[in-house]
C-alpha cells in the first residue's frame, strides 16, 4: 500500500482448505498474491542435500577465484519500502505468564491458562514486535493465526470483542 509492502516471516497457521496445506515432506510452496495476477500457488521439490551441498561448493570455489554474481535489476530497480505501520493477530502459547509484556499489545481476543498449557490471542503493533525481544524468550512460543495481517484497526474493532 502507497509504495510500502508488509513483510515478515513467523510461522503461521493455515486452514485446511489453503493450497499451503498440500505441501508435504520435501515438497516447499509459495502464494503470492498482487494487484494484476491475484492468487498464484507454485509447489515444488525442495533442491535436498546433494544438490545444496554442490551450490554451497560452487559459491566456495567462486569467491576463491574472486567471482562475484551478477544482479542486472540491482542497478536499475528500487525495491519497495518496508512498511512498519500495520498490526499482526498473534498466537502465544506460555508456561509463564509473566514473560508476556501485555504492554505491547492493544487488546486481547482469547486467554486460556490451564494446568497443563496456556495461551493468548492478541494484536500487536508489528513494530512493537518488531523492536521487542520477549516473546523469543524460553517458554513462549509465536504464531500467527490464519488471518494475522490487520491494516485497518477501525475494522478490526468492529469486529472482534476484547477481553
Amino acid at each position: 500500500e502507497n509504495g510500502e509492502v508488509a513483510a515478515y516471516i513467523l510461522p503461521q497457521f493455515i486452514r485446511n482448505d489453503n493450497y499451503l496445506s498440500l505441501v508435504r515432506n520435501e515438497y516447499n510452496g509459495v502464494i503470492i498474491e498482487s494487484g494484476f495476477a491475484d492468487k498464484q500457488f507454485f509447489l515444488g521439490k525442495g533442491a535436498g542435500s546433494f544438490p545444496t551441498a554442490s551450490a554451497v561448493l560452487s559459491d566456495i570455489s567462486a569467491l576463491r577465484y574472486g567471482y562475484r554474481y551478477e544482479y542486472k535489476k540491482l542497478y536499475y530497480h528500487t525495491p519497495a519500502k518496508l512498511a512498519k505501520d500495520f498490526y499482526l493477530r498473534v498466537y502465544i502459547s506460555f508456561d509463564d505468564e509473566s514473560k508476556i509484556c501485555k504492554d505491547d499489545f492493544i487488546s486481547f481476543e482469547e486467554w486460556y491458562a490451564g494446568q497443563n498449557y496456556s495461551y493468548l490471542v492478541g494484536l500487536v503493533p508489528y513494530e512493537k514486535l518488531f523492536a521487542s525481544t520477549w516473546w523469543k524468550t524460553e517458554g513462549l512460543s509465536l504464531a500467527l493465526p490464519p488471518d494475522a495481517l490487520v491494516e485497518n484497526l477501525a475494522e478490526y474493532k468492529k469486529n472482534y470483542k476484547q477481553i
